[in-house]
């Protein structure tokens, strides 16, 4: 019998130790899970994005006026008065030239550009950052070891890093950045140094949450070569190039600014059509950006008796919630209502409408009724850019399908039993197939 009492203590002894040993393990894991959770927020907020909007461009800008930023060499100043010229009907931005004519990422003048995006950042706030720069930037790269010459892997590699750092800076003050790539030049050596900038910050870009701009096919000939004529935007064939091979005319900055103007007004329709979001700004944001718009509220600083009969009003159909009971401490809220009620199909069409007319992302919208006039409201929606730059969770350029196929010129792994499977079977696997 003592035996018996004491293999009984033991069992229990030991569940109570189980027991304790599960509990820290899972008050272990859940701190490490708080842990990575806020280390993901600070890497997103460190990269400028807004997890509670998806426009890339801020809704609401200060004054209701984007201020646009040119960062550049001496191209960035052809493309200002482009883009000057194409958005001159539109008032609500504003664009100002910050290039310099000797800026680089490989120039001693580097340090005056980080000075000046300082004083920037510092100074009134600034939305949207245009970058144009490379022009300078043939240069060789001294290390340690001896010089690393442009184009080779290793200075593509140093050249995306110096992009890398002033792209991180702009996207740490939550500025859109916008980086347009250069054009092919005459010179066939300045060209192949251009084209190993442009796939080094495109990579760069695509990692760190900026958008790089494509523009090189707008300057080329039917075979792809440098051309100092084309067409522009009116179709018409005019000199695009200056006599150096380098520089643009007034319709080739006109033509440049264009491959621009193009990704703002996207990025800015997108903006604008999230102002009308529910909850996507305070109601004084709403009542400035969208005058006379209702969101079904009081009116601001109505608190208590007093907002019941503007609420009323807004709401003819609504019934009388009261308190019917409480359990454990939790009120129980139960519905009144005095109006005939509206048919649960033509309510969730209604809502279902009102919805999506409210400039909510595209997607599958289901509305499910929960009673007492609650309604759950989900989107289904394919993973986007958006979607995907919210959470942070891109896979790495260099491991996706499209960029080892298309760009680097990789074969994707062949799967068993495919025509392009070469691999040695056995006689025995060969008859069975």
């Amino acid at each position: 019998m003592g035996d018996k009492l004491n293999l009984g203590i033991r069992c229990q002894d030991e569940g109570v130790v189980s027991i304790r040993q599960s509990f820290l393990a899972a008050l272990v894991c859940g701190a490490w899970s708080v842990f990575f959770l806020m280390q993901g927020v600070t890497y997103a907020n460190a990269q400028g994005a807004n997890l509670l909007s998806s426009s890339y461009i801020t809704p609401f800008p200060q004054t209701d006026r984007y201020q646009v930023r040119i960062i550049g060499d001496w191209l960035g100043t052809g493309l200002t008065a482009g883009l000057e010229e194409a958005f001159k009907p539109d008032g609500s931005l504003q664009i100002t030239d910050m290039s310099r004519s000797n800026y680089g990422l490989l120039r001693a003048e580097q340090a005056g550009l980080y000075a000046e995006v300082d004083r920037m950042i510092s100074g009134p706030p600034v939305h949207i950052a245009i970058i144009m720069m490379g022009v300078n930037d043939r240069l060789s790269i001294r290390t340690p070891t001896g010089r690393i010459q442009p184009g080779s892997e290793e200075w593509r590699d140093t050249y995306g890093k110096e992009a890398e750092k002033l792209i991180k800076k702009l996207r740490g003050a939550n500025i859109a950045v916008y980086w347009v790539g250069l054009p092919v030049m005459s010179n066939p050596a300045l060209s192949e140094a251009v084209a190993a900038m442009n796939n080094a910050v495109r990579q760069t870009a695509y990692l760190n949450g900026a958008k790089f701009i494509e523009t090189a096919t707008g300057f080329t000939d039917q075979l792809g070569a440098y051309s100092a004529y084309g067409p522009d935007l009116t179709g018409q064939t005019k000199r695009l190039r200056e006599g150096d091979g380098v520089g643009l005319t007034a319709a080739g900055n006109r033509k440049l600014a264009n491959y621009v103007e193009i990704a703002l007004r996207r990025d800015l329709a997108q903006a604008r059509a999230q102002r009308n979001i529910p909850l996507a700004g305070d109601e004084e944001e709403q009542a400035r950006v969208v005058p006379g718009a209702s969101r079904g509220a009081s009116p601001k600083g109505t608190v208590g008796p007093d907002a019941q009969p503007a609420m009323a009003a807004a709401r003819p159909d609504a019934g009388n919630t009261k308190i019917a009971a409480r359990a454990n401490g939790v009120p129980t809220f139960k519905t009144e209502t005095s109006a005939p009620a509206t048919p649960p199909q033509d309510a969730a069409h209604r809502d279902q409408a009102a919805f999506a007319g409210s400039g909510y992302q595209q997607g599958e919208l289901i509305l499910s009724d929960l009673g007492n006039g609650l309604t759950a409201i989900a989107v289904i929606s394919p993973v986007n850019e958006f979607s995907i730059r919210d959470i942070q969770r891109q896979t790495p350029l260099a491991d996706r399908v499209y960029f080892k196929v298309l760009s680097k010129g990789e074969a994707l792994p062949a799967k068993e039993g495919r025509a392009d499977d070469f691999r040695w079977r056995e006689d025995g696997a060969a008859q069975t197939q």
